[in-house]
């Protein structure tokens, strides 16, 4: 079985637990997986899981970036001098790290043969791996996300092509990706959902009955809170709770004490893990309210939706992008996005559903999280992938 080199930019990040989630799944499949990353973390601090080796570009030291190049060199020369060349003729800020910064990752790369490298968002990091890919003549494949896919756009059509496959996460952007690679390649693009660990994502206690609706993600545009929040001025008999951390935090402050729902809308800040299962258990309803932002960026099929789902909650969000391929009735209302009184009016539908009701919903929504985004299941295509590349 193929060894898998897992490149991101950085590592591990809260909200891009998928990429933690799918190497532990990986490794489960019978796989050696390695993260090679750029860099650590910002922000709010999280472990990587426990035994997975995780190497970072900015521990490496001159002495092994010399060290690299030199076998590089005595292994691959034509291949290093390519490397080099192709390199430069790059307009400068399209370069990317010099060669011996690539090396150092190609030597540690091809201790793991046989090897497949993967990466995970069409950002600079893809052309790092497809340089090592290149460098090693190894297989390489992407996973693009959402703001890869809309937003940075200039070489997004390069990075898809030149890799063995790609994926993406829910079909609307499957079929972005297969727009872009063009008739010619769009074959190697296939959906793979990010999954969830429903034995980790399960209830312990009822539904509490109190009215609570949870929502879980970056305070930024295209997560739509805001809308969330003036829901809220509709809704006196409901609290809301709103984990994450953004820089649209003082734009939400300001809403929720203009619109005075200070005493029912809490932003509670990042949250990890564990502190979003916590909050999950304590929810009636989960809500995402997604938008396409200004800039055309956008979420894809959030994974906490899935979390929820599986945590027994009804959902309520918007009729954006790949929510509609995951929110369903009996479990899931779907409104226009931009609309807070219509979400407004789904939340109180889904609230007024009697008990036994809620349960019978909320079981629905966990069958169709296992049936449809088991970590484990979706994995195994990637795994299938990765075992028939390069042949």
């Amino acid at each position: 079985m193929k060894s898998v080199a897992l490149f991101v930019d950085r590592f591990p990040v809260l909200s891009e637990t998928f990429v933690a989630g799918e190497a532990e799944a990986l490794a489960r499949l019978g796989h050696d997986v390695a993260v090679e990353a750029r860099r650590r973390s910002d922000g709010a601090p999280l472990a990587p899981p426990p035994g997975l080796p995780v190497r970072y570009v900015t521990d490496e030291s001159r002495g092994e970036r010399l060290r690299a190049l030199a076998w590089l060199a005595a292994r691959h020369p034509v291949r290093a001098v390519a490397d080099v060349v192709a390199r430069l003729r790059r307009s400068k800020p399209d370069r990317g790290p010099r060669t011996g910064w690539v090396a150092v990752r190609a030597r540690r790369v091809a201790a793991m043969t046989p090897v497949h490298i993967h990466t995970h968002f069409a950002f600079g990091i893809a052309d790092d791996a497809h340089r090592v890919a290149r460098l090693l003549g190894v297989p390489t494949s992407l996973t693009a996300h959402a703001r890869d896919i809309y937003i940075h756009r200039s070489k997004l059509r390069e990075r898809l092509v030149r890799s063995d496959f790609v994926t993406s996460g829910c079909d609307y952007t499957v079929a972005e990706l297969k727009r872009v690679m063009g008739a010619e390649h769009s074959h190697k693009a296939f959906r793979q959902v990010m999954g969830v660990d429903h034995a980790a994502f399960r209830r312990s206690v009822p539904l509490p009955g109190t009215r609570h609706v949870a929502a879980v993600g970056r305070l930024v545009e295209k997560k739509g809170f805001v809308d969330l929040v003036r829901a809220a001025a509709q809704l006196p008999d409901v609290s809301i709770s709103i984990a994450g951390e953004g820089p649209q935090r003082e734009l939400l402050e300001a809403e929720i004490a203009k619109l005075g729902v200070a005493s029912r809308v809490t932003l509670l800040g990042a949250a990890d893990p564990d502190e979003v299962r916590g909050l999950l258990e304590t929810a009636d309803l989960f809500c995402m309210p997604c938008v396409v932002a200004e800039d055309g960026d956008r979420d894809s099929m959030p994974v906490v939706v899935k979390e929820a789902m599986a945590m027994e909650l009804c959902i309520v969000a918007t009729a954006e992008v790949g929510l509609p391929e995951l929110v369903q009735p009996p479990f899931g209302e779907l409104v226009p996005p931009h609309d807070p009184d219509a979400l407004a009016h789904a939340i109180a539908r889904k609230l007024a559903l009697d008990p036994a009701a809620r349960r019978e919903a909320g079981a629905a929504a966990r069958r169709f999280v296992i049936e449809h985004a088991d970590i484990d299941a979706e994995t195994r295509k990637l795994s299938g992938w990765i075992e028939s590349s390069g042949r």
